[in-house]
């Protein structure tokens, strides 16, 4: 048993030092690896990527025309309804501190929010503020942006130089949820081709071993053949697991 345990050593250093020595076998088990695992990586990543993508600030320049720049396409001037009896300087001042051109409403009805993408109407009840936002039936996420508007404003009024932002995701949990499950369900495919891959790899060692008769050799001077494999096993099976 000892005389066993030392060729069981022996063999094991052995193929451990062929691995070490022979670049040939490293590099294809590394290259099979590769080819398995760089598909994987690069579909997670495109797929991390068009995650990003699919999350859009929503900004007010989207909706409504911002100073100084450009107008968009769709954007229009946001709608102020002045319902205070009295001036709202401040409200409004905070609003362009915002890049947002405000149009105040002279007549007291709203017929004429449909021109306009929304609309804000300040009214005042005893001592109170109400602020009441209106939006057109046709854009996206308005109601959002105009009280994204509205808190941003409250905190210029409070003198704050901090800013609230929002953006559009919808449905966060069903596609994050899909992409965990189908990026594991490709690994798990991918991995189970690799496994069944790597086997043959290990076999050419012994396929080599056999054609130089260097295993008849070893098993005239003495050496267990069960020696031979389980010496080889013990850095094969390790190796092939951490891979």
């Amino acid at each position: 048993m000892e005389l066993w345990r030392q060729q069981v050593r022996a063999m094991a250093r052995v193929r451990f030092l062929k691995l070490k020595h022979d670049g040939k076998l490293l590099r294809s088990i590394l290259l099979l690896f590769g080819v398995f695992i760089l598909p994987l990586f690069v579909t997670f990543l495109l797929l991390q990527l068009t995650e990003g993508f699919n999350n859009l600030e929503l900004t007010a320049s989207l909706y409504f025309v911002p100073t100084e720049q450009k107008a968009r396409i769709k954007s229009t001037n946001l709608l102020i309804f002045n319902d205070t009896g009295s001036d709202i300087e401040d409200f409004i001042h905070a609003l362009k501190i915002q890049k947002i051109v405000p149009e105040i409403a002279v007549e007291k009805n709203i017929t004429s929010i449909p021109q306009y993408n929304g609309a804000i109407k300040v009214s005042l009840e005893g001592k109170r503020y109400h602020y009441t936002i209106m939006c057109s039936a046709e854009p996206i996420n308005c109601f959002p942006v105009l009280m994204n508007i509205l808190s941003n404003t409250f905190l210029r009024l409070f003198k704050s130089t901090e800013r609230i932002r929002i953006w559009s995701n919808p449905f966060p949990h069903i596609k994050h949820s899909a992409l965990m499950y189908d990026t594991f369900y490709r690994f798990l495919l991918l991995m189970l081709l690799l496994i069944a891959g790597l086997p043959s790899h290990f076999a050419m060692s012994s396929m080599d071993d056999y054609k130089i008769k260097a295993r008849s050799q070893l098993r005239l001077t003495g050496l267990f053949p069960s020696a031979y494999w389980c010496g080889q096993a013990l850095v094969d099976i390790p190796l092939y697991w951490a891979l």
